[in-house]
């Protein structure tokens, strides 16, 4: 009996042992992770997990590329951003610019130079109001359009400085010095339009990185200036009565998220480029630039630097 005894004893002894490891292990677990100097840190710092760049492992066709972030100053992704090229339809922008210090109600009367000037949907003879006409110039990327409104806007600027010459080059010198003004170091314009002026020499040039600055200015200063370019179609009246429909030449329009301002781009010179504003929001405008893409090229290009945008400021870096 004893020795039956002594193996129970020996038995209920083992298990206890057994367990006093067991709950030693289950309550020293939680100690082994836990020390003073994860303690010492923020939760964010010790939760926080790194995350890849959206910017990172893009392929773009533009042979330039820069978005900036209006909200921060940060530059969000660059490609030769600094580089010269031709600006094509891009050019309206300014032209837009310019033309916005001229009273919106002045007439615009298109004439048979400029008619020729290039296609644009207007008739010679045509009268309009400032303000659609720009409206319109900007959807529908009209070139007969911007040299409409040079020559009517220019003529504005000659009585009011008493300057002489032909309106359209007074105008034309007005947006060269508007940009030298708002530090576009690589731009500089030769007609209102952008359309090439020959098969070696584009209407205008300019940088991704500038073509941001002027959009930057035009959000911050005259945030309505550029809002028609963010409607897929849009419906125009002449002061003569003549309905215009303006298809808006950025077909992504309807598409990218929170669109503020756009403009197309596209000659045989510059090939294919796209401006755009968005806001990643609440009110956090980006702006987006790309140069030298193809004609589809430049639609394809922004949509994936919208997406990476939406992605990086989504991280919160």
């Amino acid at each position: 009996m004893e020795t039956g005894k002594k193996n129970q004893s020996i038995i209920a002894v083992t298990v206890v042992n057994i367990l006093a490891v067991f709950f030693a292990g289950a309550f020293a677990f939680p100690v082994f992770f836990y020390n003073e100097s994860s303690a010492s840190l923020p939760v964010e710092e010790i939760s926080k997990t790194t995350l890849p760049d959206p910017f990172v492992s893009l392929t773009l066709q533009a042979e330039s590329a820069y978005v900036y972030d209006t909200v921060t100053g940060e530059t969000l992704y660059a490609k030769n951003e600094q580089a010269q090229l031709p600006l094509a339809s891009v050019t309206k922008v300014m032209t837009a610019l310019v033309a916005s210090s001229v009273p919106e109600n002045t007439r615009v009367n298109v004439s048979a130079a400029d008619v020729a000037n290039g296609a644009g949907g207007l008739a010679e003879g045509e009268s309009w109001n400032l303000k659609n006409l720009l409206n319109y110039t900007l959807v529908i990327s009209s070139n007969s359009g911007a040299h409409a409104i040079a020559g009517a806007a220019g003529a504005v600027f000659q009585d009011a400085n008493g300057w002489s010459g032909e309106s359209e080059d007074v105008f034309i010198y007005e947006m060269n010095e508007t940009a030298k003004k708002l530090g576009m170091s690589q731009t500089f314009y030769l007609n209102p339009s952008g359309l090439d002026e020959n098969a070696e020499l584009s209407g205008a040039y300019g940088s991704a990185k500038d073509m941001t600055t002027l959009f930057g200015h035009i959000l911050k200063n005259k945030p309505t200036l550029l809002s028609a370019t963010t409607n897929e179609a849009l419906r125009f009246n002449s002061l003569d009565g003549v309905s215009h429909l303006a298809v808006n030449t950025n077909t992504i329009a309807g598409t990218v998220p929170g669109l503020m301002a756009s403009k197309t781009g596209y000659t045989d010179l510059a090939n294919g480029n796209l401006v755009i504003a968005f806001d990643v929001g609440p009110m956090h405008p980006v702006i987006v630039a790309v140069l030298g893409s193809t004609q589809e090229g430049r639609f394809t290009d922004v949509e994936k630097l919208v997406n990476a945008t939406i992605k990086k400021i989504s991280q919160g870096e």
